[in-house]
């Protein structure tokens, strides 16, 4: 028995398979704030600040995008209520990245990432930002293709 070897176990990344994941577009809007990111830790990494927060927000956030949206984008857990139904959001630090998903065409759309302070009424607040942005067609064409109903929004409410 000395000599039997045994198995590794491959770590949870290489056993989960590309097939499995979801493919991750981005909207222009979000592609640009995830680029701005990569740029502020890239600057840290040339001046040798590896301990630098915008490093640290930018491997969260790439992270996010890369693994733990792609292997389970329809839970319910990251699912957003009410006018923005359909929608998801994960929250990483102060960082709000939200989606929607298609499981028939196994992909997700960035919609919006945003690291404003989350303050309910505030006119910074991330998802009153978003709301604006569902509301005003930003999305509408995202939405149409990837057969995602638009979430309705309240038109009795007061401006």
């Amino acid at each position: 028995m000395a000599g039997k070897k045994h198995k590794a176990h491959k770590p949870l990344s290489e056993a989960l398979s590309a097939s499995s994941l979801y493919a991750v577009d981005m909207t222009a809007t979000a592609e640009t704030v995830y680029k701005h990111l990569h740029h502020q830790a890239k600057s840290a990494e040339r001046r040798g600040d590896y301990a630098n927060s915008h490093i640290t927000r930018f491997e969260m956030v790439k992270d996010a995008i890369k693994r733990i949206i792609p292997n389970d984008p329809l839970n319910k857990k990251h699912a957003l209520r009410g006018e923005l139904s359909n929608l998801f959001r994960l929250k990483k630090g102060r960082m709000r990245i939200c989606w929607i998903a298609s499981s028939k065409m196994r992909r997700v759309c960035i919609l919006f990432i945003s690291e404003s302070l989350r303050k309910e009424g505030d006119a910074h607040d991330p998802y009153l930002i978003l709301q604006n942005m569902v509301s005003s067609g930003t999305f509408d064409a995202i939405f149409t293709q990837f057969g995602v109903r638009m979430p309705k929004m309240g038109s009795d409410k007061p401006q």
